[in-house]
């Protein structure tokens, strides 16, 4: 009580005191509050720690710019085009400093005691994952459960569904639309096709059935993966949904959650009871293998919910980033007719188009090295992960690029900076799969998939998805652009390259217009 009248009576005092001057209080409130914002701007800009890193001046004194980013979708575009600007190291925000040179990327990735920052638990909805979690021990233990789960044995008693789901699929697709054309051509939207197949993958992997989202053109899953995601953007801008008021305002997210792990329980607990009745043959998919992965130390095996949590993650990480690849993959091929041409060239040596056969993905990665390489140099100039993926300066501080950033710092780790380094890449701007032609150690340096301890589990699938359905496509279709096509080898930036389509972000990065941009003619290659 006596603290509290103390303060009372020093409130009083300064009271009287500006009162005394005969000046408004708000007058008075509003000059204080200038002067708080003029010296913490004079802070940020020449007494900061992290005042002496290139960045723009804004960057440097508000989050605001960053919040633009990312509410327009411009968070992707940025990371390219700051690097560019600002080259291995720049201010973002006042307390995020982004890397883009690779060997200092590489050093955050490629341990924990750089941590991810507290972002990723928003996407935590259910239960922590091997993508959410922030606990070493964590990532270390899933790793042991769901690595044998992505290993090439296991992936290579997949691929029957791989192929049934993906590349036969598209083809069944394509060739109706085909047959039903008079022209023997027909224009499709690729990135809508590539997405409901690569969702049709991973759900019959994941789940243990069929959607057969591309052939219905739609799937009640992707409006739970869609609405999933946003209530995980909302729940970082807001807070936990499951509070009031927002547990008000997202009753319906929530209420798509639930049924969204609802289901995934469900499938779960199908395959159990198959099993305990005798099931005839084990099936080899991603559930089948977390219902099984344990911990080989700790003999530890996930419990339903944490099935359920990791199965929805695999499925929300391995479709998008998959079909998205692709897609630009495509892109990339129509703007570059010399890399188109050489591609089908290569293919179609190796396998002659002929219906009744589909190119495996070891007869692929023994025969197709261009093609492999068009699929890296898609990743690298265009990485479907390109906003800056945060980390935390971990205690004492660390030093990039002669710059000292005090622990608690939060670093964005550059994809696109790095993919594009003028240091590690000739020509960075230009599409040129041959730079990977005989060089294992280039490819290292595309960090699309990250690098060191999170470095992504299921990107051994997502080459299993990609060779499989791009080979198959370059020997059984030609690919061409429509006449409205407003992309296209002859319109050039000012670099001399064909301008790309426009991207948007979200998680990933992704063509901002695909119904407009993402159409190809297509028409059934002549047989040898």
């Amino acid at each position: 009580m006596i603290i509290v009248r103390l303060v009372q009576g020093s409130i009083a005092q300064i009271t009287a005191l500006i009162d005394s001057f005969g000046i408004p209080r708000a007058t008075l409130l509003l000059g204080a509050l200038g002067l708080y914002i003029a010296g913490l701007s004079a802070y940020r800009l020449f007494f900061s720690p992290l005042s002496r890193i290139p960045g723009a001046t804004l960057s440097k004194l508000t989050v605001l710019k960053l919040r633009f980013d990312a509410l327009t979708g411009r968070m992707g575009h940025a990371a390219h085009s700051d690097y560019y600007k600002h080259g291995d190291i720049y201010t973002l925000a006042p307390n995020i400093v982004v890397l883009s040179n690779p060997s200092d990327c590489r050093t955050v990735l490629s341990t924990h005691r750089f941590a991810k920052s507290h972002m990723y638990e928003a996407f935590a909805l259910i239960d922590d994952t091997i993508f959410t979690t922030r606990s070493p021990d964590l990532v270390h233990t899933r790793r042991k459960q769901v690595g044998p789960a992505f290993t090439h044995g296991y992936l290579a008693e997949m691929e029957p569904v791989i192929i049934e789901c993906g590349i036969s699929a598209i083809r069944q697709k394509w060739d109706q639309m085909i047959s039903r054309s008079d022209r023997g051509a027909v224009e499709i939207n690729y990135a809508g096709h590539f997405s409901l197949a690569t969702f049709d993958i991973i759900g019959a992997l994941g789940y243990g059935q069929r959607f057969n989202a591309l052939h219905n053109d739609q799937a009640q899953i992707i409006s739970w993966v869609n609405r999933y995601n946003t209530l995980a953007m909302l729940k970082f801008t807001f807070g936990d949904p499951e509070r009031l008021p927002n547990r008000i305002l997202f009753r319906s997210l929530l209420k798509s959650k639930a049924e969204f792990v609802a289901f995934g329980n469900a499938a779960a607990q199908t395959r159990r009871d198959q099993l305990a009745q005798g099931l005839a043959k084990r099936p080899k998919d991603i559930l089948q293998a977390l219902i099984d992965g344990e911990d080989p130390d700790s003999k530890i095996k996930m419990t339903p919910l944490q099935i359920t949590a990791e199965n929805i993650g695999f499925l929300i990480a391995g479709t998008d980033t998959t079909s998205l690849t692709l897609s630009w993959t495509i892109h990339y091929l129509m703007l570059y007719p010399r890399v188109y041409n050489k591609a089908v060239t290569e293919v179609r040596t190796a396998f002659p188009p002929a219906a009744d056969h589909t190119i495996s993905y070891a007869e692929a990665k023994a025969s197709l090295p261009y093609v492999e390489a068009c699929i890296y140099e898609s990743m690298r100039i265009q990485a479907v992960s390109g906003v800056p993926l945060p980390r935390i300066v971990p205690k004492g501080g660390a030093t990039f690029q002669g710059y000292f950033l005090p622990e608690g710092t939060q670093i964005g780790v550059n994809i696109a900076g790095a993919n594009h380094h003028k240091d590690t890449w000739e020509s960075p701007r230009e599409f040129i799969p041959e730079r990977f032609i005989d060089n294992e150690k280039l490819k290292q340096n595309v960090l699309t998939f990250s690098s060191g301890v999170r470095i992504c589990p299921g990107r051994n699938l997502a080459n299993y998805e990609m060779m499989t359905i791009l080979a198959n496509i370059l020997k059984d279709y030609d690919l061409e652009n429509p006449r409205d096509a407003l992309f296209t080898p002859d319109n050039l930036d000012v670099h001399g390259n064909p301008n790309t389509m426009p991207c948007t972000q979200n998680l990933t990065i992704a063509p901002k217009y695909p119904d407009r941009d993402c159409r190809v003619i297509i028409r059934r290659a002549p047989k040898c």
